[in-house]
């Protein structure tokens, strides 16, 4: 992972963790204000770079059917959702 932030690490023993134990580690790390975050599950990660000059996540790699790409599209839906929620209040 090339990032010029920390990076969050979250590493699995054993089972494969789920889209659930997968989300909560990102929320974790997204309220704590992470901007680079890695969960990894032996052979496998997922990596999620923030960029702020495109305000975007943008994610790489996959464990089993879980795939970083697809994380970030749904947190940026999220981000967006939150910034709309702003606008109209």
């Amino acid at each position: 992972m090339s990032t010029l932030y920390l990076v969050d690490e979250y590493e699995f023993f054993n089972r494969k963790p789920s889209k659930k134990q997968i989300d909560s580690c990102l929320k974790n790390a997204m309220e704590q204000g992470s901007k680079a975050v890695a969960i990894i599950w032996g052979e496998n990660q997922i990596d999620l770079d923030y960029n702020d000059s495109q305000r975007m996540w943008y994610g790489t790699g996959h464990i089993k059917n879980i795939s970083g790409w697809d994380l970030a599209i749904e947190w940026n839906k999220k981000q967006e959702n939150k910034t709309l929620n702003l606008w109209n209040s």
